[in-house]
């Protein structure tokens, strides 16, 4: 299955991707809080979400395990700024049928 960029796009509302990034970033940064709650308080101590800017930023398919190509997704990249300076980035991997099948929570 080949996606045109306008196929994407019709893909990614049909889906809702942005809206299911973003939430699904802000059950990871909830759970790093409470499963790493030292670590947090480097990057977040004194947290103000206003100071918090989240937006996507790239959007690309990948075929892996190769030559088999049958580990795919579309993948939906979102950098982490906070307080004016990236700190790292969100990415969530969902399937061609629209589920969720993996994230990472990045912070560099």
């Amino acid at each position: 299955m080949l996606f045109s960029a306008d196929d994407l796009k019709e893909w990614l509302v049909k889906y809702d991707a942005e809206k299911r990034c973003h939430d699904s970033f802000w059950l990871s940064l909830n759970n790093y809080k409470t499963e790493e709650p030292d670590e947090y308080e480097e990057y977040f101590s004194n947290f103000d979400p206003s100071k918090l800017v989240l937006k996507i930023q790239s959007v690309s398919i990948s075929y892996l395990n190769y030559p088999d190509l049958n580990y795919n997704h579309v993948r939906v990249y979102m950098p982490i700024r906070y307080q004016d300076k990236k700190i790292g980035y969100y990415e969530l991997w969902l399937a061609f049928d629209g589920t969720v099948e993996d994230d990472y929570f990045v912070l560099e």
